[in-house]
């Protein structure tokens, strides 16, 4: 198995506003040797870390990770895709094999579903996909109709849709409202989906029988060729350490995983990780 969704961070306030003071259990260092033995006991063989501030500093950062981390094999960094010198950015990775893709935490923006829609934002997402890049997609499910208009116009590479859209858990028609926009994102051949991120979204105490109407759901649109796994460490510790996420992950799956894990050949294809083990 391949985590494709990990954080990893040197804790300083300042770089970290995100974290707010009902999160002190993120208030710390999260590194490689916090996480990587025990995920390695559980059988997942490598690992890819995903931007969680939007600095360019976090390139250098989660890259120098990497190099140091055999077990870390991709890298989802961060530049501003509306920039005027996105080109001159992007040159510095074009022989940097962990750098995968990129991401921006459009959930955080004051409009979303304007920042979805804005052509230079666009244009910076088709220009990325064209180099070779993959792009990961973060918003919440009252975003996700800006999310599919988004995809249907931005289809040069791959989009993985992270946490499955935030589904809302518990509100009335909330389900069939997901529901719906996942199918039309599902008939776009270029979007993949994470099962990531549901129990921080669920709560903390989020049950198999919770989560699982959505992760089979997920597998149904998509298939077993367009659907990854991602633990969202450090982000699940705020309800479910490690060991929980990924047994929840494994008990939910389980149906989808016979005769073989498809889920390990699904991050190489999408994400282009060039290793074997």
């Amino acid at each position: 198995m391949i985590d494709t969704h990990i954080h990893f961070w040197r804790y300083q306030a300042i770089d970290y506003a995100w974290i707010s003071d009902e999160m002190p259990m993120l208030k710390q260092d999260r590194l490689p040797e916090h996480i990587v033995p025990l995920a390695q006991d559980l059988g997942v063989v490598a690992g890819m870390a995903v931007q969680a501030r939007c600095d360019v500093v976090e390139n250098a950062f989660l890259l120098n990770l990497a190099k140091e981390n055999q077990w870390i094999k991709g890298i989802v960094g961060w530049l501003d895709l509306r920039s005027g010198s996105l080109k001159d950015d992007l040159a510095q990775f074009e022989y940097e094999p962990l750098m995968k893709g990129f991401r921006h935490i459009v959930q955080d923006e004051p409009n979303p579903a304007a920042y979805w829609s804005d052509q230079s934002f666009r244009d910076g997402v088709k220009f990325i996909q064209k180099q070779g890049f993959v792009y990961d997609l973060l918003c919440h499910q009252k975003d996700l109709g800006a999310v599919v208009d988004f995809a249907r116009a931005i289809d040069d590479n791959w989009l993985i849709l992270d946490h499955l859209g935030k589904p809302e858990f518990g509100t009335t028609g909330a389900f069939d409202d997901w529901k719906s926009h996942l199918n039309q994102l599902a008939k776009l051949p270029h979007v993949a989906v994470k099962i990531s991120g549901l129990v921080t979204e669920c709560g903390a105490h989020c049950s198999a029988d919770d989560i699982r109407p959505y992760v089979v759901t997920a597998l149904d649109l998509f298939g077993d060729g367009r659907v990854l796994f991602g633990s969202d460490w450090s982000v699940c510790t705020l309800t479910h350490d490690y060991q929980q996420v990924f047994d929840l992950f494994q008990t939910t799956t389980r149906d989808f995983r016979q005769p073989e894990n498809p889920f390990t050949e699904n991050a190489k294809k999408i994400y282009g990780i060039e290793w074997t083990d």
